[in-house]
This record gives C-alpha cells, structure tokens and sequence, in this order.
C-alpha cells in the first residue's frame, strides 16, 4: 500500500541530501541538479533544470522554484486541478528556506556541501513538524467531519426506514423552518469546527531555520555582525519571518560569547529545541481541541441532530393525530 505524501520539507530535504553528497565528491550544482533529474525520481529536479535551460544561475532556478516553480511543481503531481493551500504554502516555505540557504552559502563564502547537508537536515526536521502537527490533529478532524454529517446522516437514514421525514418538513410551513434552521445550523457548525481546526494548525514549521542559517553563514568564516545581517536581508527577500527566532539567537550569541564557544553549533542545538517545542505546543493545542469542539457540537449541531431527525417525527406524529 503506498503511503500518506510526505510533507514538502521532507521531500526537499531528500532532495537536497543527495545533492549535498554530490557537490561534496566534486560534482558541479548545476550539474548534480541535472542528474537528479535524469533519474526521474524527482519531478522538482526537472523543474530546476527545466529553468536552466532558459538561462538561469543555480541560485535563480532555486529562488523560481521558491515561488511560481513550486506551485507549478507541486499542480502537476495533484490528484486534481485544485492544489490546496496548505500544501502549496508548505512547498513554498521549503522551497524558500532551500534558496535562502543557498544564498547566504555563496555569498558567505560557506562551504556549499556542508551547507546543503546542514539544511537537508533543518529540511527534514521541518518536515517531522509537520507530520507530527497533522498526526495530532488527525483525530479531531475526523471527529469533526463525522458529528457535523450525523444530521443529515440521520435524515438520510430516517426516509430510507419508510419515514416520510421529507414529507413532514416540506409539507408544512413549520417543517420547511425546522428544514431551513437546521441546515444552517449544520453549516454553521462546519465553519465554526473548521476554524477550530485552523487555529490549532497555526504554527510556524520552519522556526528555529533563522539559526541554522546563521550557522551556515558563520562557515563561512565571516564576522557574527556580517553573518546576521546577510541571513536576515536573505529571509526578508525570500518572504521567511525571521523575528520569531531574534530573542533565541541573541540569547545562544551571548552565551558563545561568554564561554568562549563556537556559535554555530550552540545555533544547530539551538534550532532543533525550538522546533521540538513546536511540536509539543501543537500536539497540547491537538489535545484541546477535542474540548473545544464540543462547543459547536452542543451549540449547533445537536439542535440540528433535533430539527432534521426529531422534529420531522413529531410533525408526523401531530399530523395523523390531527386527521384523526
């Protein structure tokens, strides 16, 4: 059985481990890129080449794909014609953080196969996040799609045992209004669940990547004051929110500077700890949600479990009363 579609990052960062294991035997980028994409495995590979071929530097292809390319890319492997959002905003993030890594390794003056192993890993780490933030939430949102179908579930069910509950609610003027409030609060119980569920996603998968590349600029064996500035001018052109991940770093730089340690790898440990606490805020947002969602269940969808399911009966029922 093939499995669930890895997380963009996870894909990327694949990716980019195989083309750090080439570049770090000799091989040139432009042309680890292309026999990537000669074995094709990897559609994204094709894509980047299919941008050199128009011209393009290595750093270029890689900043298109972080933009239209991605979106292109990831349309093209969709089951349909509509890409969800989400995963089109996860394909970019990645895509982003690879270009801006890849700028801050030239420009720097960082080794680049050293580079591209290290965001291979912050890649996948990210990728974990995201997995890890959808399997938690993996329960709630099927809760959510069951209890909010379990009104017109029942309806459904009603007319198939020979209940004329359709009858009831067209036939009459307060079966038409039960119809019609129940139904909106139906819908209103779906919008209000589904924005639960967005707020418990809202999280930000590629924190704590601010750290690594500031690492990867320090490799380079420029100045603290030159490598911050650089990866902070690179995130803001590649759209990467770099202030989340200020406080931590200005704390980890204090801390090399007192002890008199390098501070690319208190940066590294740095970065994955901010993303494990990711996962640990999203996973207790993943446990409140259950609580949370009784609130719609309560307010919406059970008056209209009443309305669709009940109501038609009682209408019936005081119906063939009143003819008798």
């Amino acid at each position: 059985m093939r499995g669930r579609r890895r997380p963009a990052s996870e894909e990327l960062g694949a990716i980019v481990e195989k083309l750090a294991v080439l570049v770090g035997v000799g091989v040139s980028p432009e042309q680890a890129w292309r026999y990537l994409a000669d074995t094709g495995d990897e559609p994204a590979a094709a894509e980047v080449v299919s941008v050199l071929d128009r011209g393009a530097s290595v750093p270029e292809a890689v900043a298109w794909m972080a933009g239209a390319g991605s979106v292109a890319g990831l349309s093209s492997r969709a089951s349909g014609s509509r890409v969800e959002r989400s995963a089109v905003a996860s394909t970019r993030r990645a895509w982003a953080v690879l270009a801006t890594a890849w700028a801050v390794a030239i420009e720097a003056g960082a080794p680049l196969a050293r580079c591209l192993g290290d965001i291979a890993d912050a890649l996948r780490a990210t990728g974990r996040v995201e997995r890890e933030i959808t399997a938690a939430l993996a329960g709630p949102a099927a809760t959510t799609r069951l209890v909010v179908a379990l009104p017109l579930v029942s309806l459904a069910g009603s007319a198939l045992m020979g209940l004329d509950t359709l009858d009831a609610l067209l036939g009459s003027t307060a079966g038409v209004s039960c119809l019609l409030l129940g139904l909106v609060l139906v819908v209103l119980g779906r919008l209000w669940s589904r924005w639960l569920l967005r707020r418990a996603r809202t999280t930000d998968p590629v924190a704590g990547v601010t750290l690594d590349l500031v690492a990867v600029a320090l490799s380079g064996g420029g100045s603290l004051e030159a490598a911050t500035a650089l990866v902070h001018e690179r995130c803001v052109a590649h759209g990467l929110a770099a202030e989340d991940d200020i406080p931590a770093m200005r704390s980890v730089l204090v801390l090399a500077a007192r002890a008199g340690a390098p501070p690319g790898e208190l940066l590294r440990h740095e970065a994955s700890r901010i993303r494990r606490d990711a996962v640990s805020a999203a996973t207790e947002r993943a446990a409140a949600l259950g609580v949370w969602l009784m609130v719609p269940l309560g307010v919406c969808i059970l008056p209209a479990f009443f309305l669709l399911a009940v109501a038609p009966v009682l209408l019936g029922v005081l119906a063939s009363t009143a003819w008798g």
